[in-house]
This record gives structure tokens, sequence and C-alpha cells, in this order.
């Protein structure tokens, strides 16, 4: 199987905060549904974040055998997509809008076709009610 993510002596957080210290992933399996759980304050936003070059990091970060540390903003947008959990106030997103959000994020476009495929694999994790 591919791999996915791996990090290696990964650190990230905030000038007088570092949440995450030299954090190793071994390689993550492509495709496969990876659970990230803590509680709060842990570092799961700011992992995310990081991934998605939100948040500064330093150390090793790979994505299907790309550096995303040396990748241009843009770049890794195409590969990583954030979206918080909790909105602006008076923002209210269902799933569908959700994804579709992240695909344009990503620089993917949106059309009738795009809207069946995701709709497709949300029947198939079995949420499609929620779209």
């Amino acid at each position: 199987m591919e791999q996915g993510l791996t990090l290696r002596g990964f650190s990230a957080g905030y000038p007088k905060n570092k949440v995450i210290d030299n954090l190793n992933i071994a390689p993550l399996p492509r495709g496969e549904i990876t659970v990230l759980l803590g509680p709060n304050g842990c570092g799961k936003s700011t992992l995310l974040r990081a991934l998605a070059g939100l948040n500064k990091g330093q150390g090793e970060m790979w994505l299907n055998g790309e550096d995303l540390m040396t990748q241009p903003f843009a770049r890794r947008a195409k590969n990583v997509v954030y979206l918080p959990q909790s909105l602006p106030a008076g923002v209210h997103l269902h799933v569908l809008e959700s994804i579709i959000v992240a695909q344009r994020a990503s620089g993917g476009l949106h059309s009738a076709s795009s809207e069946a495929e995701i709709m497709h694999l949300l029947e198939q994790l079995g949420i499609a009610h929620l779209a």
C-alpha cells in the first residue's frame, strides 16, 4: 500500500506555547481513514492546521511521498484543505456545502457532476442525509 502521511521530529505551536513537540507518525497508508483523538488543547487542530500550511511547523512532513514543508502554499492547498469545526457566527454549512468549499479551496471547480460524485461518496459513508 502506498504511503500517505509521515511526520518525523515535527513540532508546531504558537510563540509562547509549543503544542506539538517532536511528533513522529509512522507512514499512514494512503486512502485509509485515520482517527485523531485527544483531549482539548493537546494539538489536534494545531496539527491539522500545520498540515494545511496555516500554522508554521518544524521537522519533516511528507504526504504521498512529497515534502509538504517545502511546498508553496498554493500547491499544498491542492492536497490538504482545513475546514474548522466551528465557523464564524452566522455561517452555517451543510456537509455538501463544506465539501464544495474545500473543493474550491484546493483549486477544483464545482459542477453538477462533481456534486453527484460527492453525493455518491456521502451515500457510501452513510451520511447523505446530512448533505
